[in-house]
């Protein structure tokens, strides 16, 4: 039985919770809660493809946003559970099953599919039905919230029982009304609840303490059940303030009980950016004050005011007006998909607070489907660098091997092409003699110019670094230019003309230019132009060669600030028309007029008067970071983003590598968790350059590994615990139907592959990829060259020139002498030596017979 990944997978999920129930497991509905991995690893136990962790995470889940089925739903604590039929509406929620196909249980006990899916449709259906009423369902009046709110928030309440006629009448209404609103806001709780695995503390009242007052908000408060005790919590408030009706979730601190380390952690939501939406922003509390005011400050800045007792309390917040609702006229549903949509973000935060998560993930990690580093290893012919090609590709576009492996492998490998080309693919060979100055580093001789002998040294990013440095590139695209590009990482330093010319710097801002003087030297700067020195010469070089369209331009305002930050967009242009500083080059400004203090940012290090120079040693990612917070700002026609998309590097014969040489602290930096962006993030300075370095999040890797040339088992400890090692055996099925004169080819390598499995291992078999040149050519003349060029060597290698093994290999021992590929005659010692030796001499020696590589029988004798 071969089984999709597909199929394992909801079969695996599916077993998983059949045992659970006919082991009386279940009693709640905590009880089908699956955990990720086991569902992973027995998925992985029923098929020989590749079960990837982000299948079962994202692509199978209904919950997720990326999702391609609905075969799971999310659970407490990141767990799945399968998706009974029509919970989602029937589309997706399985596979396509052979309902005849048999599986075994974990008690060896037999069990057919048909069983298992009628157990789903039936008992597992009414099971959940009956534990959980279809609070995902519950239709949610927000108009008896919003009336009740806007009617009689804060209004006197006289217990009905007491009052008679129309005064009854008007406090049972409010009565009514109350308790109807505090209803359908639990509604939102519990479904929220559900979908996220917190825990509702229960109803909101709508009377004030003294029962005589109507409440001008409602709330319902959530927490995680494993921190139930810290003062923090996600709340959903439905409220009356200045004069009209609002929804507000937020991350909030219960002060009442709360000490100073109870609003220390609480602050750790400031350790995060606010949300770039003005439907978010911070409610503070200031410490001689009583009423909440928004602020839009940035979490630094609100940090300090914290620090220094300017403000108290800080509450991160979203608010849906009643207003808005108007505006955009939305439904119940989108109502409730704003509220689900803005708890989910804030949730991350109080995640934050209580120690749940130290930080949320990055899109790309969020959205993969692939692991962060992968060797591909197996026997030599079994097709690993072949394979290279088809992951590079499924993982760029994010789909899953089997989708590419349906296709043609050329249409495959032109897309492989083009990547390569664009830089989101790398490729590089380990050999003993490759270090880490040729795949992170190194210092370089390089000539001076083309006409001179002269040498000098420069400080040159090795393949890896290369990659990693365009995978962090901004991705910046305008409407109005039809432009798009990505910004380099290379950073330079401009002096807008001379200190207290404020009248260059103010029409470079506002003509989106750059402009340097030099005007004597001429428009046009040849090789025969002469510097006043070579300051004036480096200085013009670069504006001219060095500088290209995408880097970073930073404007100086002192020593340590800047006060602008753009990017290049056009090359070296002579301004006729100016008076001086007649040089210029096109610049987009993303921020004018600022004034960002970058001392930290370019390791402690002062900016200097020079005109222009690149800026080595600056954080690359904090100034994309900069780029990004003033890019809201812009113009609707430019979009600045960060770089989403996925980059390969591709490393061939990875363990014919010095390991430790090559890639030295880099070992730690490419862990999925230490990875920039993650919850344990490390950079080092690297001992060139001096500047941080670490691996990006869409950056992976691919090794592959010739299991002939050294045994798993030899790898490097510390890499081999870094890296998902996915098997590549022989796969004799793509040699089906091929035969040459009559010779089973698949039979034929079949049985050398078993023989070899005895008499030496699994991992020194030959590989399929060998004879696939047959199928184009099915000819003898090819087959014997296979055989004389590249199987006959490598028996050779593997069994050290030891001919009587191979002949077993090859059946020569029970074949007659003309069908042997390895002809072994007895060796006459009295004709070569004189006497007879007292040692141990070979009986027979061995050559290899030419003339039976062109016979078929010789072929077909090594399997009958």
């Amino acid at each position: 039985m071969n089984l999709t990944v597909n199929q394992a997978v909801w079969l695996a999920a599916a077993m998983m919770t059949y045992e659970r129930f006919k082991n009386n497991e279940v009693k709640s509905i905590d009880d089908i809660a699956l955990v990720q991995t086991d569902i992973r690893e027995r998925a992985q136990s029923l098929t020989d493809n590749n079960v990837d962790s982000a299948r079962i995470s994202q692509h199978f889940n209904a919950d997720h946003q990326s999702n391609t089925q609905n075969y799971f739903k999310t659970m407490k604590e990141n767990n799945r559970r399968l998706s009974y039929p029509g919970e989602c509406e029937g589309i997706k929620e399985r596979p396509d099953l052979n309902l005849q196909d048999s599986l075994f249980l974990s008690s060896g006990e037999e069990i057919k599919v048909d069983q298992l899916v009628s157990f789903i449709e039936t008992e597992y259906r009414t099971f959940i039905e009956n534990k959980q009423p279809a609070v995902s369902s519950l239709e949610i009046d927000f108009e008896k919230i919003i009336t009740h709110l806007n009617k009689y928030a804060n209004h006197s309440y006289k217990n009905p029982i007491q009052l008679e006629y129309e005064e009854k009448k008007i406090y049972l209404d409010i009565r009514e009304s109350g308790g109807e609103a505090v209803t359908e806001l639990n509604k939102i709780a519990e479904r929220l609840a559900l979908k996220y695995g917190v825990k509702n503390k229960g109803k909101s009242k709508w009377l004030t303490g003294g029962n005589d007052v109507v409440r001008r908000y409602l709330w319902n408060q959530l927490k995680d059940r494993d921190y139930d005790n810290l003062l923090t919590s996600i709340s959903i408030f439905a409220e009356r303030k200045e004069g009209d009706m609002q929804f507000r979730i937020a991350v909030e601190l219960d002060e009442k009980k709360a000490k100073q380390a109870d609003f220390d952690q609480h602050h750790k939501i400031l350790t995060k950016p606010l949300i770039q939406d003005s439907a978010y922003c911070y409610y503070i509390k200031p410490d001689n004050g009583w009423d909440d005011e928004v602020s839009y400050e940035l979490p630094e800045e609100v940090q300090k005011k914290v620090r220094n007792g300017e403000y108290k309390k800080v509450q991160l917040v979203y608010v849906l007006t009643h207003e808005q609702i108007q505006q955009q006229t939305l439904t119940n549903n989108q109502i409730y998909k704003k509220l689900e949509e803005a708890f989910e973000n804030l949730l991350g935060y109080y995640n934050l607070v209580v120690g749940k998560v130290k930080h949320t993930k990055t899109d790309v990690e969020e959205t993969s489907m692939y692991e962060k580093n992968i060797v591909l290893y197996g026997p030599p012919g079994t097709g690993k660098t072949y394979h290279t090609v088809i992951y590079a590709v499924a993982i760029i576009e994010n789909v899953s091997i089997e989708e590419l492996v349906s296709e043609f492998y050329e249409e495959v490998l032109t897309r492989y092409i083009a990547y390569k080309k664009a830089g989101q693919i790398a490729f590089t060979t380990f050999h003993q003699s490759f270090g880490y100055e040729e795949f992170i580093e190194g210092i370089k001789p390089v000539l001076d110019n083309e006409e001179s002998d002269q040498v000098k040294y420069k400080i040159e990013p090795g393949v890896f670094k290369q990659l990693c440095d365009h995978a962090q590139q901004l991705e910046i695209s305008s409407t109005i230019e039809n432009q798009g590009f990505s910004t380099d990482t290379r950073i330079w330093k401009v002096s807008l003309g001379r200190r207290g010319d404020d009248q260059t710097k103010r029409d470079c801002f506002e003509n989106n230019y750059i402009r340097i003087g030099w005007d004597d030297l001429g428009a046009n700067i040849t090789d025969e132009t002469e510097f006043p020195n070579a300051s004036v010469k480096k200085i013009v070089s670069d504006f001219y060669d060095e500088m290209s369209i995408g880097d970073i331009v930073l404007s100086l305002g002192d020593q340590k600030h800047i006060d602008a930050i753009g990017f290049i967009t056009g090359d070296p242009e002579w301004l006729e028309e100016a008076n001086y500083y007649k040089r210029s080059r096109k610049v987009e400004w993303i921020a004018k007029d600022i004034w960002e203090d970058v001392y930290k940012l370019n390791q402690q290090t002062n900016l200097t008067l020079s005109t222009v120079y690149e800026l080595k040693k600056m954080n690359s990612e904090e100034i994309n970071k900069l780029i990004l917070q003033y890019a809201e700002n812009k113009r609707d026609d430019l979009a600045i983003e960060e770089n989403k998309k996925n980059y390969v590097f591709i490393i061939d014969e990875i363990n014919r590598g010095n390991i430790s040489k090559i890639l030295g602290e880099l070992i730690t930096l490419i862990e999925p968790t230490k990875r920039l962006g993650a919850p344990e993030q490390m950079k080092v300075q690297l001992p060139y350059s001096k500047v941080e370095f670490g691996v990006p999040q869409n950056v992976y890797i691919i090794g592959t590994m010739n299991t002939a040339d050294r045994s798993i088992a030899l790898m490097d400890t510390a890499l081999r615990r870094r890296f998902r090692f996915i098997e590549m055996m022989p796969n004799l099925q793509v040699l089906e139907d091929i035969y040459v004169d009559g010779i089973d080819i698949k039979k034929m390598v079949d049985t050398i592959n078993r023989r070899i499995e005895v008499l030496y291992d699994r991992e020194h078999t030959i590989g399929h990829a060998y004879f696939l040149g047959l199928k184009k050519d099915p000819t003898l003349d090819n087959l014997s060259g296979i055989f004389e060029n590249a199987i006959i060597p490598l028996l050779q290698e593997y069994f050290y020139e030891d001919y009587s093994k191979i002949q077993l290999i090859l059946g020569d021992n029970a074949k007659a002498n003309d069908f042997k590929f390895i002809l072994d005659t007895p060796m006459q010692m009295d004709k070569i030596f004189k006497a007879s030796p007292d040692m141990d001499l070979p009986e027979n020696k061995y050559c290899i017979q030419r003339a039976a590589f062109q016979d078929q029988q010789s072929y077909i004798w090594i399997y009958e």
